[in-house]
């Protein structure tokens, strides 16, 4: 659907895209470092941002106000890209408000669709908890099953009005303006790096509320950057394909949401790290099918005309 070549591709350093990635980046960034910087300053510090704080608030009921004040202020950040594909598209002369809106809104594109997102979720997914589950540790006390399931209900709720959002702009401005020249592979690559770099402040604070040491924190880094553009060629790959960012932000809620049941439920999970070799998996086996396509096709062309 990219429709011209490489020669052709539209640069992320292009300037409409650079106004999009300095509003995403500057509203992000301000609201996480801001409520960061407070909850330091407050001996909160290591509780923000940090896994246990979910359990305490929707468990334990023991969180101080202040921590969970905060995290309501730093959650206002994940609309960064949102506020900024919103504006980009207003600024930008060669797209239209009422087409974004218009895919925003394009939810009835087929069961099918929805059917293989999860299919793809399960399969990246499962495995990873069924290997925790057997090798790891469960937490103390951890909650029943009918609480567990109605926190991650809840939790996907939130996630489609919070961290969904993100694909207003990922998908919806950026993806759109960097597919030109380019195939879901490649898109995914230009739009997945800034993407994994937004989130480098967040990320930082939850590995530092975990406790780790500066080197682990830059491992850890490179690994969830890598799992990002996974996710960013999927999206890619999915979006080609329905033009939907409906679908893209149920995929991301949906992505966010199941592989926390794992993380609440046992001690030192190595889910993320699975879970993102199967990602890779799947869409390195997307990759194989659409050059395999792509190939077959510019045969089928060179028969048709006799050369």
């Amino acid at each position: 659907m990219a429709g011209r070549g490489p020669e052709d591709r539209a640069r992320l350093w292009e300037r409409p895209h650079v106004t999009y990635l300095v509003i995403a980046y500057a509203f992000s960034w301000l609201f996480w470092i801001g409520s960061w910087a407070i909850a330091v300053a407050t001996d909160a510090g290591d509780q923000l941002f940090n896994a246990d704080l979910v359990w305490a608030l929707l468990f334990e009921g023991d969180a101080s106000s202040t921590v969970a004040w905060l995290s309501l202020l730093s959650m206002v950040g994940v609309w960064g890209p949102m506020v900024a594909g919103i504006l980009a598209t207003r600024l930008d002369p060669e797209t239209s408000s009422r087409d974004l809106w218009r895919r925003v809104r394009r939810v009835g594109i087929g069961w099918r669709w929805y059917g293989l997102a999860l299919g793809i979720l399960i399969a990246v997914a499962g495995p990873a908890a069924l290997i925790v589950a057997l090798t790891a540790d469960p937490i103390d006390d951890a909650p029943g099953a009918t609480t567990v399931l109605v926190f991650l209900l809840a939790f996907f709720v939130v996630q489609m009005l919070t961290s969904g959002t993100e694909e207003i702009g990922w998908r919806g401005y950026l993806n759109v303006k960097l597919r030109r020249g380019r195939d879901f592979w490649d898109t995914g690559w230009a739009v997945g790096i800034p993407w994994a770099a937004w989130h480098v402040p967040v990320v930082i604070f939850i590995f530092l509320g975990q406790g780790l040491e500066p080197l682990a924190i830059v491992g850890s880094l490179v690994g969830f950057g890598i799992g990002i553009v996974a996710a960013a060629i999927l999206h890619s790959w999915f979006y080609e394909r329905t033009e939907s960012v409906f679908l893209n932000i149920f995929i991301h809620a949906s992505f966010n949401t199941l592989p926390l049941a794992t993380v609440l439920l046992f001690q030192d999970s190595p889910a993320a790290v699975i879970a993102n070799l199967a990602l890779w998996a799947v869409v390195i086996y997307l990759k194989h099918r659409h050059d395999k396509a792509a190939t077959g096709s510019e045969a089928g062309a060179v028969a048709s005309t006799g050369e």
